[in-house]
């Protein structure tokens, strides 16, 4: 375990009030949405060979969700990143076609076809770079919503993957908890890791001696560098693939920690680890810095 300085990991705690109002709007969106339909196939020989849950879900299922979620989330968006306020404008006023323009942009977004994005950003006069946040943080209140039904079919028994088994994006941060059986504990006190997805928040168990990135497992590969004054904040980071996951211990701490909110408070160690010269497993508005 390696150590960085104080002065490596400090500032940027102006990002956090904003994303605070993100994620307390992003819950609200959730909660005004119907219960998420109960009749999604199941198929635990799919997900066992590593198929998330909603991977076969169309687009046209989504569609009604994300609309509603956009009717409460774009005024509010505008208002919690003023430079954006156009850009929610247009936004809401292309999605007032239905289903019509929003299947086209989850299908894209869906397959990550930036391409795609783009052409849509364009033929809706949006500037491309916004369409993309847009997108997540509307559909991300969709799919917490359905997280609440799914997760229980999530069993981490089955999934050793990094990527989440409800919606299969990669995650946001790491959380070291308690181990749920004493002697297993006992054994290591380290913990079990515990991924958060960063779009759906789902939270699934990864081994804590592994990339997340690449999978590599030599222990000469992996470190972790932490603050001394902040032993609970860590970066774990892969020498071989050269990403790093912010991770936060939570071994013997019974006060709750709010993952949605928890990533944007703790940018100051992605700027430590990208001057190291490592990449996220996941880029997200609070950690892309300018060069130099």
């Amino acid at each position: 375990m390696s150590a960085c300085t104080p002065a490596e990991a400090t500032g940027l705690d102006a990002i956090l009030p904003a994303f605070s109002a993100l994620a307390a709007l992003r819950r609200e969106a959730a909660a005004a949405l119907p219960d998420w339909p109960l009749e999604i196939p199941h198929d635990p020989d799919a997900f066992a060979a590593g198929e998330p849950l909603l991977a076969s879900l169309p687009a046209h299922r989504l569609a009604p969700g994300f609309l509603a979620a956009a009717e409460v989330m774009l005024p509010r968006l505008g208002e919690i990143f003023p430079t954006l306020a156009r850009e929610t404008t247009v936004l809401g006023q292309a999605l007032a076609m239905g289903p019509r323009a929003a299947e086209p942009l989850l299908s894209a977004f869906a397959d990550a076809r930036l391409e795609d994005i783009a052409l849509l950003a364009g033929e809706m006069g949006l500037d491309p770079r916004a369409l993309p946040f847009l997108t997540h943080e509307i559909l991300a209140a969709v799919l917490r919503r359905a997280t609440a039904t799914l997760s229980p079919l999530a069993d981490d028994a089955l999934w050793q993957r990094a990527s989440c088994p409800v919606c299969g994006s990669p995650p946001a941060m790491g959380m070291l908890k308690d181990k749920p059986e004493p002697s297993e504990f006992l054994i290591s006190k380290a913990g079990r890791l515990m991924l958060s997805c960063s779009l759906c928040g789902h939270l699934w168990r990864f081994p804590r001696l592994k990339c997340p990135a690449c999978g590599e497992l030599s222990h000469e590969k992996l470190d972790v560098l932490t603050v001394a004054e902040h032993p609970r904040e860590r970066i774990h980071t892969c020498s071989a693939c050269k990403h790093y996951l912010i991770v936060v211990d939570r071994v013997d701490q019974d006060e709750p920690l709010d993952m949605d909110v928890a990533p944007a408070g703790l940018a100051h160690l992605d700027a430590v680890a990208q001057a190291r010269g490592f990449t996220p497993i996941c880029p997200a508005p609070w950690n892309q810095f300018p060069e130099g």
